[in-house]
């Protein structure tokens, strides 16, 4: 069941210019968690404002359990916004700061006692009701602030970048604990975030944002392996991309390589598309299947090394588990085993090559699948 749904979001500051939120529709379930991710400007916090009521969007609806909150002010929506700066109060203990929403809500004096203790327990702070925000680490100020939205129950909590003051051996740590107290309470959560690494780890689904548009919203292992358009296939992970070109014998030349393409993808002659594979999905050889290249670096970092190429005049970056090729190859020869096209910024197709893609005898065309059954 959708617990916030977006119907046709518009939101510009100012007169002329593009809008900062162009018809963005979404829904997010019960007790999921989402994660807007974007780079700066794209939009995520202009919508998550929007969610909260902080501000009006010029056209559209947000509507939670079904019903329309777009003309409600932020406390009279069923949502709680932790702020990038927690915006603690400095003159109040920590007890007294998640206490405030409930002391203004008139709420009875033993139900605020009962319900600021359980929460301080839930985020681990149960000792530190008396301290004020000056005494706690950045750590504990953000599980203050998370304490003094959770306190509130809220049907939808609403994070803006909660964890970008944090260093980043804390801001991993405090990562796992936040989707923990999550999944704990089961609050539907929507997450603001630019971090990619901190989307991937912690979403039920993300949605990728750019220029104010929603170019995907899937799961994390879904779009890091079919990433819709051809900027979440660049902005999510590493890629390596190539210029490729159709010719009517049906084949792709994408920089040395020559890729089987079936006619479902509906190339035309003549045609440029974008090839991408990820550096994972480059195969180096010793001899044999492949097309000739030259290491220009090889850094070990670990269980794997990566390695910087030239084949042809192409630039490509590879991640070689040691445990296949444990030492470094000289003179590697290198294909393909995946790759994505883009037609029009949009996936056109996966390709999966027959080993050592380059070779223009080889027989076998890969199943693709076809640009109109894509959403």
């Amino acid at each position: 069941m959708a617990r916030l749904q977006l119907e046709h979001l518009v939101k510009q500051y100012g007169r002329g210019g593009d809008p900062a939120v162009k018809d963005l529709s979404l829904e997010v379930n019960d007790g999921e968690f989402v994660c807007l991710l974007g780079p700066s400007g794209c939009g995520k916090t202009t919508t998550l404002r929007m969610i909260g009521g902080f501000l009006k969007p010029d056209s559209g609806d947000v509507r939670i359990d079904a019903q329309s909150v777009v003309n409600q002010p932020p406390e009279r929506r069923p949502t709680a916004m932790v702020f990038q700066r927690y915006a603690l109060w400095p003159h109040m203990t920590v007890w007294n700061n998640v206490a405030f929403g409930l002391q203004v809500r008139r709420r009875p004096r033993d139900e605020i006692a009962q319900r600021v203790e359980a929460v301080l327990e839930l985020v681990g702070l149960p000792s530190l009701g008396r301290r004020y925000p000056q005494q706690l680490s950045g750590g504990q100020q953000q599980r203050v602030a998370l304490a003094r939205a959770l306190v509130l129950e809220p049907r939808i909590l609403l994070l803006d970048e909660p964890l970008s003051n944090l260093d980043a051996q804390l801001r991993v740590y405090m990562r796992s604990e936040l989707t923990a107290i999550q999944r704990r309470v089961g609050i539907t959560t929507v997450f603001v975030t630019h971090d990619q690494e901190e989307a991937m780890s912690i979403s039920d689904r993300i949605a990728v944002m750019n220029a104010g548009v929603l170019e995907q919203m899937d799961a994390p292992e879904e779009i890091y392996a079919r990433p819709a358009t051809l900027f979440v296939a660049t902005f999510i992970g590493t890629m390596n991309r190539l210029d490729a070109t159709f010719d009517p014998s049906g084949w792709l030349r994408a920089g040395p390589f020559l890729l089987p393409v079936p006619s479902e993808m509906r190339l035309g002659p003549g045609q440029t598309v974008v090839a991408g594979f990820r550096p994972e999905d480059l195969e180096l050889s010793a001899s044999g299947e492949g097309v000739p290249a030259t290491v220009e670096s090889d850094i070990d970092l670990g269980h794997y090394r990566r390695v910087s190429l030239r084949a042809d005049a192409a630039s490509l970056l590879a991640f070689v588990p040691k445990a296949l090729h444990p030492e470094p190859l000289a003179a590697p020869r290198v294909s393909p085993r995946r790759v994505l096209i883009y037609a029009d910024g949009r996936l056109a197709g996966v390709i999966e090559p027959p080993a050592g893609a380059g070779d223009r005898t080889a027989q076998a065309v890969p199943a693709v699948v076809p640009r109109q059954s894509l959403p």
